[in-house]
């Protein structure tokens, strides 16, 4: 099966439109999809390595501070 790509267009509020502005440097991208893929890509691991009995992922920041994130809506 050979790839296809899917146009879709998106309406932002500006706090979002802010944060993928911000994230392009934190990526090290140029562009919105670039973003929003690298975004999908963390979220696919996020959801893979939920904690099973809570719905909830771990982070820990640079100061070795956990941060305890729902993924549940």
């Amino acid at each position: 099966m050979a790839d296809t790509t899917v146009q879709t267009s998106f309406q932002l509020d500006p706090g979002t439109a802010k944060a993928i502005e911000e994230l392009k440097g934190t990526f090290g991208v140029t562009s919105n999809t670039a973003v929003i893929r690298k975004a999908i890509a963390l979220a696919r691991i996020a959801a893979n390595n939920q904690n099973d009995d809570e719905g909830t992922v771990t982070l820990v920041d640079k100061g070795g501070t956990h941060l305890k994130v729902s993924l549940a809506s």
